[in-house]
């Protein structure tokens, strides 16, 4: 090989090297300074599925001290883009709030005030636990079948095997009932000294997730299925945390506080494996409320206060934790306040 020859290969050899190591280093940058993409699916509603959520004018008293007591039940069985209500439901009952799937669908507990009894001018005596089955179109109201009398029964969710439900019991612990022999028992037993709400079942069965509290004072905590000590799992100082929820991916979601001075409500998430807190990348930057986050085909719906193309004062939205730019559910939303949503993907029965 000539002179001019070997110079030229040497020169190509380095240029060859001087790239390679560059791309090793620009490749690791990259490794380190982007995150990985989680997921190529576009954000959607499923094609198939059954979603529940409440409307209402006012949970209790509006601003102008009217109480309404006009909650409802929406179902919308995909691909349906709008909800409906039940009649059978309407028929027997006011204030509808809260619905909770079985675990296979087929059944729907809620918390609602039976029609006929009078009731105080600030707050139901009462709040009754029901059930609706999707196979047979029949109502339960499985307060008045177990004789708890002129309880507030609220926030009901199944157990997996479906055979009992969960629920707070006037406005401090945490009971369990079984549908089938209809003894009531406690879980909890401080009374008024702590107000443990919003239960949900760990997928395992082996644990219940609530909120202690309330404002400031408002932390989640997880107990025993069976009754224990309670564990805290979520509890910064002077802000409240609450409505936790499992996600599809093992995730607990819950709601908190953005900070102590600043009391709008953010989607939060826990690594159960981990122990870590992240917020989901949707949450609203212009003090809007994001709120009652629950699983929808490994997405999060939830309620949100934001104004933008709004119908009412809370909506319905889909976001992807990753994602700043959630979907607004216009066509489901009703002009009223649409909170907690819950979705499950077998549709059995019917809702009429």
């Amino acid at each position: 090989m000539n002179l001019l020859g070997l110079y030229a290969l040497i020169t190509l050899s380095v240029l060859l090297l001087g790239c390679s190591k560059r791309d090793e280093i620009t490749a690791a940058i990259n490794s380190k300074g982007k995150k990985p993409h989680i997921s190529s699916r576009k954000l959607a509603l499923p094609k198939a599925g059954r979603l529940a959520f409440h409307s209402y004018t006012a949970y209790d008293l509006d601003d102008s001290g009217k109480r309404w007591l006009n909650g409802q039940i929406h179902v919308c069985d995909f691909p349906a883009k709008t909800a409906a209500i039940i009649p059978e439901i309407e028929k027997h009952t006011i204030h509808a709030m809260n619905p909770i799937f079985s675990h296979d669908g087929s059944q729907m507990t809620f918390m609602a005030l039976p029609i006929g009894p009078k009731y105080a001018a600030d707050w139901p005596v009462a709040l009754d636990l029901f059930v609706y089955d999707f196979r047979t179109g029949a109502l339960a109201n499985i307060s008045k079948q177990a004789g708890l009398g002129a309880s507030v029964d609220e926030d009901p969710i199944f157990t997996p095997d479906g055979a009992s439900l969960v629920f707070k019991r006037n406005r401090d612990d945490l009971w369990m009932i079984n549908l089938k022999t209809l003894r009531a028992q406690p879980l909890t037993n401080d009374g008024k000294r702590n107000e443990e709400s919003g239960p949900r079942i760990s997928p395992d069965g082996q644990w219940i997730y609530y909120w202690n509290g309330d404002g400031v004072d408002a932390d989640i905590y997880r107990i025993p299925v069976t009754g224990g000590a309670a564990e805290l799992q979520a509890g910064l100082p002077k802000i409240q945390e609450m409505f936790p929820v499992f996600m599809d991916n093992g995730q607990l979601a819950y709601t908190r506080w953005t900070s102590p001075k600043e009391h709008d409500d953010e989607i939060y998430f826990l690594d159960l494996a981990s122990g870590k807190h992240h917020g989901a990348a949707f949450n609203s930057t212009n003090g809007a409320d994001d709120s009652d986050p629950f699983a929808i085909n490994n997405w999060v719906g939830f309620s949100s206060s934001r104004t933008e193309n709004g119908k009412g004062g809370w909506d319905l939205y889909l976001g992807d934790p990753n994602s700043p730019n959630p979907i607004h559910l216009r066509q489901l939303s009703t002009s009223r306040h649409d909170l907690g949503g819950t979705y499950t993907s077998s549709v059995i029965g019917h809702t009429k």
